[in-house]
């Protein structure tokens, strides 16, 4: 009820449609046969009579029973701009949207008429009825008030389906339909924004895919516009199909922005604007080439004509965007100097992360999986993986809190005009308010921070902690802080062997990017928490991520791997761990630890909860019993962290699903399809 009270204009239209359909017989006979049919239908032919006011009778008319169909159109374009924009809004653009499409659109055929155009000349006799005019108005109107992406795309869509029906089709409702929207597209031009390189390459798609369509459409379906008229089968059908899967792969490659796909597809829009301009050319002259002189069997022509106008459009297009399509076949960042291959240069990276400083995700930058992006600036870098055409960047970009911005930007630059689509993840509120404009953040862990500075296991709230401490030392367990690299074989094989049995259970290879291995874990900047019993049996083992601040102080610690021994004599070995090296820790004055953040977990639901967080906390909790993601996240509790947000950003909706498979495959690089499935199948039992 909310909604209809808010869509009176929209009410009101809908009910004198259909009243007016059941006075006129409408809704049972077309009106098209009715005597009175022509003196209220508005075209060329009412106006040279002076019937003016047959914009505004013709409006509330359909000429077929079927045509009453526009009522959903017109319940969905007017119903909603006028929730966007306000009933006034809507009848404004309706109504103006109408009289310019009916007089327009008559003074147009009118003119084509008197230059001898035989296209013109079959529809300056003909009269039309009905509201499209301003439902289409309005339907590009409400397109206009989206968000970008979504908004240019609409309108894109939205244009090239009324060019292509006015070239194709040629009534006069196509042509009124493509005046409404052009009128709409003229009255906003001056918000429109520079369009993006991604904007730039999935004009140059749709475009393709219109003009593969248009072909296909022309094979099987007999067409009439201004250049003439196709009959079904005047086309050849194994070129058709040959120019779609053509078309299909150029359309692919201008997606991604690859310079070869922009070459072909320059190619292929020249040679059809050429056969386009010849083909005009013997329509208007055909006694030069002893051709058909009747205007309706050059339907070759006539096609070659029409598709040769889209092409014309296309080339400006590709030729005018040309920076957007750079993208090499083997995709690579441009000035990174060798650095895009995994691991090249991880001493000058550990060098970046200790000066200059970094949040709790910043020692994994130097992991040998990444690839690094060194920009103009030599204090930062950017640490990222490339699975799927997704460059994934690991957490914050490694810069000076001044610099995050033109940091991100740059890198983000630099990876779309390779063709990359660029996502954050695990960033920070700082990473997230640098965003560049039009991007998005999406809250995707919750990273829990242990405050050291005054930390005592008094309460009732570390209950847990200081039972776990009181047993250990009762039990003669010993913890310890150490460096795994120079610890006895005989501790390492210990250690491995209790890692190896923890990724055994797991029926997937050992998970990575944010998650490390005992190879990082061997580091000598990392720290290893080992408990053991007192015959030297190693109970449970935790490894530390260092956190730097400016200058190479440590002010803090990830926590990174955790395993504790199958069947061990210390059940609370990790509370233990964790509780012993926040007191170590404490005392050597580090500021804080991060337990890490646990993926699709969080303490709370926020108020203005997105429907795709909705789904994919529902997603976590399908994937609670292959991975404990949210029960890790309640064990983290019994610490009484605060917790900080990590976000995922990134720049288009549509992209979430394919970074989506860029992250699983980011963080089980060596699982086999046969695994996936069983995992998959496994998780739904």
């Amino acid at each position: 009820m909310r909604f209809l009270g808010r869509v009176p204009f929209t009410i009101a239209l809908l009910a004198t449609l259909i009243v007016v359909g059941i006075l006129v017989g409408g809704f049972t006979t077309s009106i098209t046969e009715a005597d009175w049919y022509e003196t209220f239908a508005y075209g060329v032919p009412s106006f040279a009579d002076g019937r003016w006011w047959t914009t505004v009778t013709g409006t509330f008319l359909v000429a077929d029973p079927w045509g009453y169909l526009v009522l959903l159109l017109t319940a969905a374009g007017v119903g909603w701009l006028e929730f966007r924009r306000g009933s006034g809004r809507a009848a404004a653009y309706f109504f103006g949207g109408q009289a310019l499409a009916v007089i327009g659109s008559a003074i147009v055929i009118a003119g084509f008429a008197e230059m001898g155009s035989h296209w013109a000349e079959a529809l300056v006799t003909q009269v039309d009825v009905g509201p499209s005019g301003g439902v289409f108005a309005c339907i590009a109107a409400a397109a206009a008030t989206l968000w970008s992406p979504w908004r240019g795309r609409a309108l894109l869509i939205l244009t090239a389906f009324t060019l292509v029906s006015v070239l194709f089709l040629g009534t006069v409702a196509d042509l009124e339909h493509a005046m409404a929207v052009g009128m709409v597209l003229l009255i906003n031009a001056g918000s429109f924004s520079k369009p993006t390189l991604r904007e730039q390459r999935y004009v140059a798609f749709v475009m393709i895919i219109a003009l593969t369509v248009v072909q296909i459409v022309a094979s099987i379906v007999p067409t009439y516009g201004p250049f003439g008229m196709t009959q079904v089968g005047g086309t050849d059908v194994f070129d058709v199909l040959f120019d779609t899967v053509v078309a299909v792969v150029v359309a692919t490659g201008l997606r991604g922005g690859y310079r070869a796909a922009w070459v072909v597809a320059v190619i292929l829009a020249s040679l059809n604007v050429l056969i386009g301009a010849f083909s005009v050319f013997v329509i208007a002259h055909p006694e030069l080439f002893g051709g058909p002189t009747d205007y309706d069997d050059r339907e070759g022509l006539a096609f070659a004509a029409a598709t040769g106008f889209l092409w014309a459009v296309m080339l400006v297009w590709l030729l005018a965007c040309a920076r957007a399509f750079r993208a090499r076949l083997r995709r690579r960042l441009s000035g990174d100097r060798g650095a895009d291959r995994p691991g090249a240069r991880i001493d000058e990276v550990r060098h970046v992360v200790q000066t200059v400083g970094g949040g709790a995700l910043s020692w994994m930058a130097t992991w040998r999986d990444n690839r690094h992006y060194f920009g103009s600036d030599p204090e930062t870098v950017v640490a990222y993986q490339t699975h799927q055409g997704v460059a994934l960047v690991l957490g914050d970009p490694i810069a000076a809190p001044e610099k995050l911005g033109a940091t991100l930007t740059e890198f983000i630059d630099t990876a779309e005009r390779a063709g990359f689509v660029v996502c954050v993840f695990g960033a920070d509120a700082a990473a997230r308010d640098a965003l560049p404009e039009g991007w998005h953040a999406l809250q995707v862990a919750e990273d829990t921070i242990v405050d050291l500075p005054g930390l005592e296991f008094t309460g009732k709230k570390w209950g847990a902690v200081r039972t776990a401490l009181n047993r250990g030392e009762r039990d003669g367990v010993r913890f310890r802080l150490a460096s795994l690299a120079t610890e006895p074989r005989s501790v390492r094989a210990q250690i491995s062997e209790i890692s190896e049995q923890w990724v055994g259970d797991k029926g997937l290879p050992e998970m990575r990017f944010t998650l490390g291995s005992i190879d990082e874990a061997l580091d000598p900047a990392v720290r290893m928490a080992i408990a053991e019993s007192a015959d030297g049996t190693v109970q449970g083992f935790l490894s530390w991520l260092p956190v730097y601040a400016p200058g190479g102080r440590i002010r803090g610690w990830t926590l990174d791997l955790m395993r504790r021994r199958d069947g061990g004599a210390f059940p609370p070995v990790m509370e233990y761990l964790i509780g012993s090296s926040a007191l170590a820790f404490r005392d050597e004055e580090a500021e804080f630890l991060s337990l890490s953040g646990a993926p699709l977990a969080r303490s709370d639901s926020p108020d203005d909860e997105r429907q795709i967080e909705v789904i994919l906390d529902k997603l976590g909790g399908i994937l609670e019993p292959a991975y404990g993601f949210r029960s890790l996240h309640r064990f983290k509790q019994k610490f009484n962290p605060r917790g900080e947000p990590m976000y995922l950003l990134y720049r288009d909706g549509a992209d979430l699903a394919r970074i989506g498979v860029g992250l699983v495959r980011a963080y089980l690089p060596d699982a086999s399809v046969p695994q996936l499935v069983r995992a998959g199948f496994s998780i739904g039992k």
